[in-house]
Formats: structure tokens, sequence, C-alpha cells
């Protein structure tokens, strides 16, 4: 019993740590937010630098530290991606630009006012890279390029699919345009976004 602890106690550890290197870091610590995928609620953390926390300080350029941010990227993709097709409002409004904001809410509309429901599961990331850095300019821009395979399905209100499949694992290629005020305390947010069929 005590060995079953320890491992449960050691895998919690894990998990954490890895929770915390999210979205950039800085000297004073960050406050980012994140959801979680089972219950949709919103979380708070304060990033701590790894100089503070006694890690062996990785390479950046001006603060920034390109795979602390690709996590952070996927997570906040799952969860707005995930949002949208459950109609979650509340938590777009927490990662997205009010432009952005207000498009994915105009379809979210459309789609109750037609009964309509959304289904969506994201399989894996076939990849996740940056393309675009600016971090000396204010706000910081940051574009990632996201390659994942997703299930997804569109339906009326007896339950009978209008577009894509439930089963059908496709890729789908997305890119989006992340943002934050320079040296400021703010969470990371979506400025932009672009999804289309992957091609190749």
């Amino acid at each position: 019993m005590q060995l079953g602890w320890i491992l449960l106690t050691v895998v919690v550890f894990l998990i954490v740590s890895k929770l915390i290197s999210v979205l950039g870091q800085e000297p004073k610590g960050e406050k980012i937010r994140f959801v979680s995928d089972k219950t949709g609620d919103v979380l708070e953390m304060t990033l701590i630098s790894e100089k503070k926390a006694g890690l062996p300080e990785k390479k950046e350029t001006s603060g920034f530290n390109q795979d602390d941010f690709l996590i952070g990227a996927k997570m906040a993709f799952n969860a707005v991606v995930d949002a949208f097709a459950g109609g979650r409002v509340d938590t777009l409004k927490t990662f997205l630009a009010p432009r952005v904001y207000d498009s994915f809410v105009q379809a979210i509309e459309e789609r109750k006012a037609k009964e309509q429901k959304m289904e969506f599961t994201l399989i894996s990331f076939v990849s996740c890279k940056i393309l675009e850095q600016s971090d000396e300019k204010n706000p910081l821009t940051v574009t990632v390029d996201f390659v994942t395979e997703q299930t997804n399905a569109l339906r009326d209100k007896m339950g009978q699919v209008l577009e894509g499949d439930p089963i059908f694992i496709g890729k789908v290629h997305d890119v989006w345009t992340f943002q934050k005020e320079n040296k400021s305390k703010n969470t990371w947010i979506v400025s932009a976004t672009k999804s289309e069929a992957f091609n190749g």
C-alpha cells in the first residue's frame, strides 16, 4: 500500500510540474489561465521563474521560452475549440480577443437558433510550431501553426448528422495568432484564427 501511495504522489507531482510550465514565464511570476478538460472550469495559476524555483535556466530570447509557450498554446487550442463546440461562451471570453470572441459567439448563436449540435474530439497534435514571433513590439505577438487530428460532426435536433463524421479522424490545419501587452501580467489571448482542411 505504501508503495502505491508513493507512486501516486510522484505521478501527481510530475503532472503539476508540467502544468506550471505554460505560456511563457516572467521573473516576478505571471498569472495564466487554462481550462480543465473534464469540467470546463477556468483555473488560474501563478508561474514562477526557473531561477526562483532552483531549476536550470533554459536559453530564451527576451525572456520568451518557445517550448513552454507551445505547451500552453496546445492547452489553449484544445480549450477554445472544445468550448466552441460545446457553446461555452464564458470560457471563450477568457482566451479570445473581442473581435475573435464576437465571431465565435455569432456562430454559436446561429447554431443554437437552428437547434444544431456540434461534436468535437481532439485526437492528437500532429505538429505545433511557431511561424512568426515578435517579442520586441507592443503587444507581443506569436503566430502558431497547428496540425491536429480531430473528429467533427454537426447534428440537427433529431440527432441526424448534417456535416462531418463522428467516427472519421481527419487532419485539420490551423494558424492562430496569440498576443499580450509587453511586460504585463495579462493572459495571452488569441487575436486571429484561420482553419482549413489539411492538404498535405
